[in-house]
């Protein structure tokens, strides 16, 4: 027995330092292979890259969208902003590259949006009556007020933009060159990162948020066009609006952005990937609010998680491969971690106590192999502190003590454990603004 428990240990502590190795390597230059869009036959193949970008650029076969300028509306959807929504219309209509319009959508608001949206110099569309279908339903109410404006430009886009988002001065201009420069952009999404936080929870998510973006920014594409900044094609939409009535490539539906979806950006993503366009960013970061009390966190997490399961759910096989391998692939790592981390987590524990128990020390832990892994162990913590380093010093500290980091990701997984549960058992989850 006690043989097969030792075994059983040194099989787990292999397998921890296996998974540290991987979680370091993710942030280190390393050559990989990733479905990419080739800019020869607008096809998705598998490409050899470093970084995350391609070994063998083929931005010289770019198939330019136009020359010239496209016509930009902004448009920010809001419920009860009055707080933030005028430091985002201010950081978007100071941009090096001015956006030709800027609409703030106030719905189902009670306070002074529309008022302090005014005042800072944008636009209003207020939706009339009672907005059932939230941030999707707003969108879709404004982009059908605004089609014949959009259609009577050759090439037009539209900014979609959170309420408590604000970006870099030159995130239009850098986005417009982008979509002018290749006919196969659909988007281009802004890289989030967290807004400054004074409690731990909140400067978790920062640490969190700024993780991702290294990851991001390694990357030619965005897993998701996020929904705190991105400028979106006008005729992608279109056909996307086209291909929900038909439903034939996409899941059926009546309009631009799905309404049924718990997550609308991430819903759009596959809509337009499905559909064949690319998704890049500009390594532009949009800077939101973070979640500083764990109800919200849970509200959020449950809701993105649980939006994540559905819209694979509804796409299914309507997804090209190379969608599935990347997005299926996503819940099943999930799946792994959520099953896994207990039992490393208990294993862990029953180690140390055994050896205490037995001998009465920890000296004799310190066998080849947990050296070894107490190496590993410091590369990773040194890796979690670095990569966190620009967030100050409150989030180094909560890094290199690594128990706040460990704790919150377990509670990320428990709040990935509701949204399963939920998606199950087919059980309702309310949207919830957060």
């Amino acid at each position: 027995m006690v043989k097969k428990m030792n075994s059983f240990l040194f099989d787990v502590s292999i397998f921890i330092d296996i998974g540290i190795v991987f979680h370091i390597l993710q942030f280190l230059p390393t050559i990989g292979i990733k479905f990419l869009i080739s800019f020869k036959t607008g096809k998705r193949k598998l490409t050899l890259t470093f970084k995350g970008r391609p070994l063998f650029s083929e931005e010289e076969n770019q198939k330019g969208l136009t020359d010239h300028s496209l016509y930009i509306v902004v448009l920010i959807p809001a419920w009860n902003e009055q707080d933030t929504v005028a430091k985002s219309v201010t950081s978007i209509l100071t941009q090096t590259r001015k956006p030709d319009k800027v609409l703030v959508v106030p719905n189902n608001t009670t306070d002074l949006t529309a008022v302090a949206a005014m005042a800072a110099g944008a636009q209003v569309l207020v939706m009339p009556g009672k907005n059932t279908k939230k941030k999707a339903g707003a969108l879709n109410y404004a982009l059908d007020q605004l089609s014949a404006e959009l259609d009577s430009h050759k090439h037009s886009a539209v900014i979609v933009m959170d309420a408590d988002t604000t970006v870099d001065s030159d995130f239009v201009e850098r986005a417009e060159n982008k979509m002018g420069r290749n006919k196969y952009v659909g988007g281009v999404s802004s890289i989030f990162v967290g807004r400054n936080s004074h409690n731990i929870l909140g400067t978790l998510q920062q640490m969190e948020f700024a993780r991702f973006r290294r990851l991001v920014k390694e990357r030619i594409e965005v897993y998701v066009l996020s929904g705190t900044a991105s400028l979106i094609s006008w005729n992608a939409l279109k056909k996307v609006k086209e291909a929900r009535i038909i439903g034939k490539q996409l899941p059926k539906g009546d309009s631009y952005y799905d309404v049924d979806s718990m997550t609308e950006d991430n819903e759009l993503t596959l809509a337009l990937l499905a559909l064949g366009y690319t998704i890049p960013h500009v390594g532009i970061e949009s800077i939101t609010d973070v979640m500083e009390d764990f109800k919200s966190l849970y509200n959020q997490r449950k809701r993105w998680y649980m939006g994540a399961l559905q819209n694979i759910k509804m796409y299914g096989l309507k997804m090209p491969v190379w969608m599935r391998f990347i997005y299926w692939f996503q819940q099943i790592g999930l799946y792994m971690a959520l099953a896994i981390t207990p039992i490393i987590l208990f294993a862990f524990i029953t180690y140390i106590i055994r050896t205490i128990m037995i001998t009465g020390t920890l000296t004799s832990l310190f066998t080849l192999n947990t050296i070894i892994a107490l190496i590993l162990f410091y590369a990773y913590i040194f890796v979690q502190v670095i990569t966190v380093w620009d967030q100050g010093w409150m989030a180094r500290l909560l890094a290199f003590f690594y128990i706040p980091d460990l704790v919150y990701g377990i509670f990320l997984l428990i709040f990935y454990a509701g949204a399963l549960w939920t998606f199950i058992t087919n059980k309702e989850l309310s949207w919830i603004q957060t």
